[in-house]
């Protein structure tokens, strides 16, 4: 019979612990909080991903405004460029697949006259 070397199952019983604590860390976000992370986690993954140029400053400022306040700010961003409304566009979808509202969100421009 083959017993299992001590040094896996410390590894294993670890790896189980930092489960746990990742979980509970977790658990104790609200769910504002919890929108908030997805959201700077997925703002920072989109420009990483979709680079900066191309996006207005004020689209880039607005979003990184929105982190920073806790995702509460009311002001709105509006998204001016083509590579802006592009991401716009990925954060709608992706804000849905992870059962959030799209009024989370705070893009939005200013109606025109």
């Amino acid at each position: 019979m083959m017993r299992p070397r001590r040094g896996l199952v410390v590894v294993f019983a670890v790896a189980c612990a930092a489960g746990v604590v990742a979980d509970d860390a977790l658990a104790k976000r609200s769910w504002s909080e919890e929108k908030c992370f997805r959201y700077e986690r997925d703002w920072n993954e989109a420009l990483r991903r979709y680079g900066l140029p191309g996006h207005s400053p004020e689209f880039l400022n607005g979003g990184a405004a929105f982190i920073h306040s806790g995702c509460e700010s009311l002001d709105k961003v509006c998204p001016r460029t083509a590579k802006d409304r592009e991401l716009v566009d990925v954060f709608a979808i992706r804000v849905v697949n992870e059962g959030m509202s799209t009024t989370f969100l705070p893009f939005d421009c200013p109606a025109s006259p």
